[in-house]
């Protein structure tokens, strides 16, 4: 199982992107293994304006390809990342909802605290 955050699923849902061929490669490379948090898609509601995407249709197309898990203490976690990494929130409870599985991010912040991340940006298909 793979966690996606926000970053993979604008790169699949924004026009033109410049991640998106490869974020669409590690769709099709880890199908049925790949989930997310109900932070990703508030996250995704948040920026949908200023990406300029179809929020319903980014939406029924996240849960095409991605599961939605949650456990109440990932709040918990997130805030430890939050105080000894110094994550951002959004990052810090992505990171706690991958729960030790690797994390497909463009976001290099999660370096900092997992060599774990399959890297969007990263051609060669670091895991």
């Amino acid at each position: 199982m793979i966690y996606a955050d926000t970053d993979f699923f604008i790169a699949l849902v924004k026009d033109d992107d410049w991640l998106g061929d490869r974020a669409a490669a590690i769709a099709k490379e880890h199908a049925g293994e790949i989930y997310t948090s109900r932070a990703t898609l508030l996250e995704l509601l948040l920026i949908s304006d200023r990406f300029e995407f179809d929020r319903l249709e980014a939406l029924s197309y996240i849960l095409e390809i991605a599961s939605v898990r949650e456990d109440e203490t990932v709040v918990f976690q997130a805030a430890e990342y939050m105080d000894r990494h110094g994550l951002t929130t959004f990052d810090a409870y992505h990171l706690a909802c991958a729960d030790g599985d690797p994390i497909v991010s463009s976001d290099t912040a999660f370096d900092e605290v997992t060599d774990d991340r399959i890297a969007i940006e990263d051609h060669e298909g670091r895991s």
